[in-house]
């Protein structure tokens, strides 16, 4: 593997940050658009953006302590506000609202933690006119706004040192039709430029290009080629930005089933917060990073470089393969303190549950391996059981396109 892909292979979890002027509204960072507000309204919010309590450092510090391995942040999300110092546009927070640079501060937190710093960008813009009204009634306004928006990119590119991800986005216009294409935002020419200025960067497929790993939100589906570097982001409640009036938070352990899930499919998890307008994580969004972090602490290997197994989850949960182990999640602990995994006739060396490193009994009842002697496992906790592989080189892998 080319050795710019390795550390997003090995990731195991990413924090993802929606933060901006939605954050003041609180109902989420679609609101200007599900609300149709005016720009100049919308706009009149811009000061209660203050950022007063934005401590980056808390942010990567809470991260790196979850197990995370980097930290994307919006720079620029759909409503057009950038949180970045930016020639194009007056609307941004050096400008307005903080008054300072708020992606310098965030870039340097995550470097001094140890986290891989990733970007976040909005091609789509519904402040802007040519973007609303399309490529097709004013050409020479949107050659301009696709221009300036290439030259936002090239700013993130140049003014923050290495970046290590770059995540675009895409979004319908204001009037619910998504007019972007990979040919009229000239993404083969912007990728290039960014790849010029960052030669090491990873990019994600939302520019109408495959480039270099694939997304999924919410839904957590995997890319058909088993090779794909990818990725799967969620919320911690329902929504990507501050939304007060939605308590209705996931608890840790269905994060940590989608965190097992995405890894036997060969990737890793993108959890997202949304700080308030001040900066500030909420009490709910601590709980469930830090819940993770201890999870982390003693499972975290079986998350990170995983590949996808045909080995069945049966009623136990799901499993991934990685160098000479197999790594079973139990999502669902039996009462007799075993599992069955039907469909199993390898022969492994042996069985360990990783809290504890506790060595586990085998059987094979034919076609079936049996695994007993779990300890009783508390509610919220996910066991992982590692298998030793007598046989390195074997592996059951799915076949390209399953």
């Amino acid at each position: 593997m080319n050795e710019k892909y390795k550390w997003f292979r090995e990731a195991g979890l990413g924090m993802f940050i929606h933060w901006g002027v939605a954050s003041v509204l609180g109902r989420g960072e679609w609101v200007m658009h599900q609300e149709q507000i005016p720009l100049e309204e919308y706009d009149g919010h811009i000061p209660e953006f203050t950022a007063e309590k934005y401590d980056p450092e808390q942010w990567a510090v809470e991260a790196k302590n979850a197990g995370a391995e980097y930290m994307v942040l919006t720079t620029k999300h759909h409503d057009g506000f950038c949180l970045f110092r930016t020639e194009i546009t007056h609307r941004n927070a050096f400008g307005q609202g903080p008054k300072r640079d708020l992606v310098r501060p965030f870039a340097k937190a995550c470097r001094k933690h140890g986290l891989k710093v990733g970007f976040y960008f909005s091609p789509p813009d519904w402040s802007q006119t040519a973007y609303n009204d399309g490529p097709e009634k004013n050409p020479a306004a949107w050659r301009a706004y696709v221009d300036g928006l290439h030259t936002q990119v090239r700013e993130l590119m140049s003014n923050y040192g290495r970046i290590d991800l770059l995540w675009y986005d895409r979004s319908c216009n204001f009037s619910g039709k998504d007019t972007l294409t990979a040919e009229n935002l000239r993404s083969a020419e912007l990728n290039a430029m960014v790849r010029a200025l960052q030669p090491g960067i990873l990019i994600n497929d939302r520019s109408g290009l495959p480039e270099d790993f694939h997304t999924s939100e919410q839904n957590l589906r995997a890319p058909e080629d088993p090779e794909r570097l990818w990725e799967g982001c969620i919320t911690m409640n329902r929504h990507w930005g501050y939304f007060p009036a939605d308590p209705y938070y996931k608890a840790p352990f269905e994060i940590l089933m989608a965190m097992s899930g995405v890894a036997s499919a060969g990737g890793h998890l993108l959890l997202n917060a949304g700080p308030d307008a001040r900066g500030r994580l909420n009490r709910q969004e601590l709980r469930i990073l830090r819940t993770l972090g201890e999870w982390m602490k003693v499972n975290s290997e079986s998350l990170r470089g995983t590949k996808r197994i045909a080995l069945s989850g049966g009623t136990y949960g799901c499993a991934s393969q990685k160098d000479d182990c197999v790594y079973l999640y139990v999502h669902w602990p039996d009462s007799e303190r075993k599992i069955v995994v039907p469909g199993c006739t390898e022969q492994f060396t042996g069985a360990r549950l990783l809290r504890g490193n506790l060595p586990l009994q085998m059987s094979h009842e034919g076609a079936r391996l049996i695994i007993s002697g779990l300890p009783r496992t508390l509610k919220g906790d996910l066991p992982v059981i590692k298998l030793s592989r007598s046989n390195p080189c074997v592996r059951h892998e799915l076949p390209s396109g399953r």
